[in-house]
């Protein structure tokens, strides 16, 4: 593909530029294929409407030669499909994905897919096996309400280099990952009540990571050097080898970059979150998963996501403690200490740090 120049525009949907839409079934029904292994290898297999919809999006540069098809990945409930417009024009991108979804509507009235297809939760429940799908043999049902079939569509732009490569890697592999978290339920449910003695969070991933006997807080201070930063690193890394959990909120540079070490070496990681997860009541609550390099060591059973709540940051103990080690700082560097909102961020960082150190019980304070 030539290299594409991103332009900035009135309307930033009507540029040149590369964009990634998700189109969602509404209600999540899984209406479009069947997850299955084919040949070995995790595939969508279409019903006839996926099929149909998969063609329809082969040929959109035919309709508009400005518009090149990247990648597309259909899935039961959803498609991904990664879009190139080549110049700026007068229709932006959001019309053009409005008139796809009208038009698999009007499709979906005259391709046979069972009247009687299974509700989202439904479909969960069925036994799954084999490698074809159902045939459809009857018209999807016209209910005189006109609910479109798709939800309005996700978009992202790309801008940045090597986020093309890295997300048609991400389109294509949509099937193995969907089937893996099929596969481990309870490494991908959202909990809203972990607790941890009195501390509470919403937390994804092994939860049995919480009961191993050590633990290691990865703290690093900004102030440090690239060679102390190493040094810390070498231990925790000896730690983690030798069955200790590696505990971090990953919010300085130094944390990152040693969590980062420590998940490449395939060891066990809990990080704390700030604002990761969807908030309770959120239509997607149930579908959230971790992305990229996460959603790998939570499928293999090695990384919980924890965070904290409210109330949780606000706990007497852990203010105590991040007031403590906020006057540390600040006598440390000879100012003042001025006590600072709990409802800021300097804080809620803070005290991610404490709970660090609190779930890791046998560090000497």
């Amino acid at each position: 593909m030539e290299r594409f120049v991103w332009k900035r525009h009135k309307d930033i949907f009507k540029s040149v530029g590369i964009y990634h839409i998700t189109f969602v079934v509404t209600g999540r029904q899984p209406l479009l294929g069947e997850l299955a292994i084919d040949h070995d290898e995790p595939r969508c297999l279409p019903t006839d409407l996926g099929r149909a919809i998969s063609h329809d999006l082969d040929e959109i540069q035919q309709r508009r030669p400005y518009v090149r098809l990247l990648a597309k990945q259909l899935m039961p409930d959803h498609i991904h499909v990664l879009l190139y417009v080549t110049e700026d024009c007068s229709v932006s991108i959001k019309e053009i994905a409005r008139g796809m979804r009208q038009g698999w509507r009007q499709m979906a009235t005259t391709v046979s897919i069972d009247p009687q297809m299974p509700s989202a939760e439904e479909y969960k429940q069925m036994p799954k096996g084999g490698t074809q799908m159902p045939k459809r043999v009857a018209q999807m049902p016209d209910t005189g309400t006109h609910q479109p079939l798709f939800e309005t569509p996700f978009f992202r732009t790309l801008a940045h280099k090597g986020q093309l490569d890295t997300m048609i890697q991400y389109i294509h592999d949509n099937p193995r990952r969907a089937m893996l978290k099929q596969q481990n339920p309870d490494l991908f449910t959202l909990r809203r009540d972990t607790r941890v003695g009195e501390l509470c969070f919403t937390s994804l991933g092994n939860l049995f990571l919480l009961d191993y006997p050590e633990k290691q807080p990865i703290i690093c201070s900004r102030t440090l050097s690239e060679q102390q930063i190493t040094a810390q690193q070498t231990d925790a890394l000896y730690q983690a080898k030798n069955g200790c959990i590696t505990v971090t909120a990953a919010i300085s540079p130094g944390e990152r970059q040693i969590a980062r070490a420590v998940r490449e070496a395939g060891a066990p990681l809990i990080i704390l979150l700030k604002d990761g997860f969807p908030k309770a009541g959120d239509p997607y609550e149930k579908y959230y998963k971790p992305g990229g390099v996460y959603f790998e060591a939570c499928a293999a059973g090695r990384l919980l996501l924890l965070e904290p709540t409210a109330d949780t940051l606000t706990l007497p103990d852990i203010q105590r403690r991040t007031e403590q080690t906020l006057r540390e700082k600040a006598e440390a560097r000879h100012w003042n200490y001025q006590p600072i909102p709990v409802t800021s961020d300097r804080y809620r960082m803070m005290a991610a740090n404490e709970i660090v150190k609190v779930l890791c019980p046998w560090l000497k304070e």
